[in-house]
């Protein structure tokens, strides 16, 4: 799924139209090596201690993606070409070491097998990209549905780790943050 495309939204959040595709190989590009995200990752976190401000920055200057798929506009009806992934977030780890190695714990787990892990903008969570099979006679939201519940239990069942359920939207915002040691699962055969 590394070059599945998906869209690309500009900030604030408000904003619906994308302004563009991206796959998971450029995301990861982006993620780790752009100098704005930077700035802008290290501006959202410079207010991490005022929860109302953190808040509005974050929503206010970060670009998101919506890995469910291609949207013409950030509604459920609008998705356009579905991708086969969707993004697994793990909120108030107890530090940025935490959520750090949690990042890699998970990114090398053998059955998660996520196509990208990084620290999430608050620098106390971690999100993944999943991917899962979409058969042709499957519905999309039914299948989208079933593959991130799985992956909700595996990570309760195996890792006592809870999930953020708000993420059940097939149009769900994915907020990004810079995260220089972000995970890219490899191709078969590749090392990384």
């Amino acid at each position: 799924m590394i070059d599945t495309v998906f869209s690309f939204f500009k900030a604030p959040i408000h904003n619906k139209v994308p302004a563009g595709v991206c796959s998971v190989r450029s995301l990861h590009a982006y993620i780790t090596g752009d100098a704005h995200l930077q700035k802008l990752t290290a501006e959202v976190r410079s207010v991490a201690g005022d929860r109302t401000e953190y808040r509005r920055r974050k929503v206010a200057l970060l670009p998101y993606v919506t890995p469910a798929g291609v949207f013409s506009y950030c509604k459920e009806s609008c998705v356009l070409v579905p991708s086969g992934l969707f993004v697994v977030d793990i909120d108030h780890l107890a530090s940025s070491a935490e959520a750090a190695a949690w990042r890699n714990r998970l990114a090398d787990d053998p059955l998660l097998r996520p196509d990208l892990a990084f620290v999430s903008p608050s620098g106390t969570g971690v999100k993944l990209f999943l991917s899962y099979r979409l058969a042709s006679d499957d519905v999309l939201a039914e299948a989208f549905g079933r593959a991130m519940r799985a992956a909700w239990d595996y990570l309760e069942l195996t890792y006592g780790l809870q999930p953020d359920q708000a993420n059940k939207d097939l149009c769900r915002a994915c907020l990004l943050a810079h995260d220089a040691d972000a995970r890219i699962r490899q191709p078969e055969g590749q090392q990384g």
